[in-house]
Order: structure tokens, then sequence, then C-alpha cells
């Protein structure tokens, strides 16, 4: 088994004659070895995969927060993703040392037959937002007016649209005003605080007869400071389910839920190397009855019985480091055919997670190896030389 006999060979160069033996043993039986390592490769396949996948979705919105974001704060409600009141713009446009407040609107309408996320902005947006565009320019951010609107690059390819094209939108209080393209931007790879169609907040509130943000971002003199965050703070005591937050923050809040889902596949993670504990433990209980007499002849030439641990606990760890490596491969097969698939992903490689996998997988090994080598250490020598 070419594998094991590479993942063995550290433990034959440190531990010596104890890891020679234990390499050799893992490769004498393939087929019981490889069905031992399969519960830990299954898990560790399923965790690679998805931590792959929330590295890509993180990476990738980072990236695009931090090119459309050109402001200080954000506020967002305390979950991150409920709409807050409009009403909140107005104590923050009051609060010294605040240059700029937008408010994004958010909401559904349809156009074109079909439901699309319609977004509104203020007068101001093009000293918060920096859009990659494609036609029209930053000055389109503040001057939509009554019936102008920029669309995203995707959106017009699908609709042939192009500077000055009509868009009918139906919106949820029954009208249908036509509205004009006067701009069309690229969103970068993680997205946009924008839907597919955004127009003035002043149109928006027409339409609209409850209109909500889904964000509102602030511009303050000397940027970010302990002053100007006390300040912001006190203009929102009267909402209690706004919050404020600088950009970092507002990553690692927008992201938060991938942290939510990651908790749940390593639990998923922490089942399959119990399961993995059993099986090897099972399959180095019945070694060691089946290699009794052997060990007895180990015994007997001089082996110490640390040796003999050392031996057993090394053969539990190649088996282990085989689960692995093939999971750990699997995953990171799967999830890299996977993410350049998928046009708003970026390739992230989660190094870190993927040394703490095989970390756990060395750990699972010695644990699962404490009552096999136990045992064979204590085997009586001449009870064990006689065992058939």
């Amino acid at each position: 088994m070419p594998l094991a006999h590479v993942l063995g060979g550290p433990a034959a160069a440190i531990a010596g004659a104890p890891g020679v033996l234990a390499r050799e043993n893992s490769m004498r039986n393939p087929q019981r070895t490889g069905s031992t390592a399969a519960a830990l490769m299954i898990g560790l396949a399923l965790v690679t995969l998805v931590t792959f996948l929330a590295a890509a979705i993180r990476h990738s919105f980072y990236d695009a927060v931090n090119k459309i974001w050109q402001t200080d704060y954000a506020v967002t409600a305390q979950n991150n993703f409920d709409l807050i009141p409009t009403s909140i713009e107005a104590p923050l446009r009051k609060t010294p040392g605040v240059k700029v407040v937008v408010g994004v609107r958010s909401g559904d309408s349809r156009a074109f037959g079909a439901t699309h996320s319609v977004s509104g902005v203020g007068p101001g947006s093009s000293q918060v937002f920096t859009l990659d565009w494609t036609q029209g320019s930053q000055k389109v951010l503040d001057t939509l007016g009554a019936d102008g609107a920029f669309v995203d690059k995707n959106f017009a390819k699908d609709h042939n649209l192009s500077l000055g094209s009509p868009i009918p939108v139906l919106f949820p209080n029954g009208d249908q005003p036509t509205f004009r393209v006067k701009g069309i931007f690229d969103p970068p790879n993680g997205g946009s605080p924008f839907g597919a169609i955004t127009i003035s907040s002043n149109a928006f509130d027409r339409y609209n007869t409850k209109p909500q943000n889904q964000f509102i971002f602030l511009t303050t003199q000397g940027g970010v400071t302990p002053a100007n965050t006390a300040r912001l703070d006190r203009a929102l005591d009267g909402f209690p389910n706004a919050k404020l937050q600088n950009r970092d923050q507002f990553k690692k809040n927008q992201a938060s839920f991938l942290d939510n889902i990651l908790n749940i596949l390593y639990v998923l993670l922490a089942l399959s190397v119990i399961v993995s504990l059993f099986g090897i433990v099972n399959t180095l209980i019945l070694t060691v009855f089946e290699r009794t007499r052997e060990i007895g002849m180990l015994r007997a030439v001089g082996t110490t019985r640390w040796q003999i641990r050392w031996m057993i606990a090394l053969e539990s760890v190649v088996t282990s480091l085989m689960g692995a490596a093939i999971g750990i491969g699997l995953g990171v097969i799967l999830a890299v055919l996977l993410i350049i698939r998928v046009d708003f992903l970026v390739l992230a490689w989660p190094i870190g997670s993927l040394i703490v996998f095989a970390v756990v997988a060395i750990i699972a090994g010695l644990v699962a190896s404490i009552f096999p080598a136990r045992r064979a250490a204590r085997l009586n020598v001449l009870q064990a030389l006689q065992y058939e």
C-alpha cells in the first residue's frame, strides 16, 4: 500500500524499529486498513469541501467590500440581515461630524415578467461607493432623478439594455412607472449592496408604502474615531434594532452566517471522528489478537513495553492519516472543481483549517490506540509465545 508506506515514513525515521514495524503492519492488510480509515475519510471530505466553499464566499465578499466601500461606517439591523426604518437617517444627519448619510433601500418589484430586487439610493452615493462602470460614470449615483436607474451588467445583458433603455417596473402599490437606464456597472465577484435595478430613494419611497433600508452608510469628518463612534452610537439610542459598524466589523458580521454553518459541519466532523475511533480500536484489537505470538517474540528478543505501545500507536496514526489524506484530498478536488464553475466565487485556500484537520486525525489515531496498545504491552511473554 504505497500511501501507508509514505505516511509511515516519518514514524520509521523518528521512532526507529517501532516506527518501521508500525508502517509494515499498516501495509499487511490493505482492505482492512482502507475500510478502517473510511469513516474518517468521508467526514473529512465533507468538512473540507464546505470549508473551502466558506473560505471562497468569505474571500469573495471581503474583496467586494474592499472594492466598493469608500465610506467610514455602516448601520445594519442587529442580526445583520433584517431591514431597518428609513427614519434612522434623520438623527444620523444631525450628528456633529457627519458629512454624508446614504440609505440603501431594498424591496422586490416586477420587471420584464419576473420578480427582481430593486434598490433605492440617495444623493451623496458617489462619495460612499466606488463602482466599476461599463456604461456611465460615478456621477450617475447622484443624478438618478425621478426616472433614472442603473443596473448590473448581467441584468443588462439578459434584457438587452443599454444607456437610455426603458425599464417598466411594477411596484407593490400597483404603480408601473418606466425608468431609463443611466448606467450599467460590473459588480465584483462577491456581490454588491444593490439589487438588479437601482433607482433614487425619492422614487423608491414614492412607489413603496413602507420603504425600509437594508443598509445605511456614513462618511464622517476625521473617519473612524472613538469620538465619532460614540456620537453615532448616541444617535442610534432610540433604535434598538440598529447596529453601527466600521468596515472590518461590517465584513465580519455580514459573513458571520458562514461560521454557523462551519460549526455545524465541525460537529459532523466530531461525530465522524468518534465513529472512526471505534473502527480503529476494533481493528487494532483484532490485529493484537492475530499477532499475539509475534508480539511475544518481539518481547522475548528485548523489545520493551513502551516500544510495543509506540508500535501500536504509530500504526493507528498511520491508519488515521490515510483517512485524512484521502478525505482532505478528495474534499479539495471537489471544492476546486465546484468553485471554478461558479462565477461569483474566488478560490481561497484555508491552509490553517487543513492543518487542523490533519492534527485532529493524528490525535484521533493516538486516542484510538490507547486501549489496544495497553493490552499488547501487558501480554505475558511466555503465554504469547505459546499462542496459536
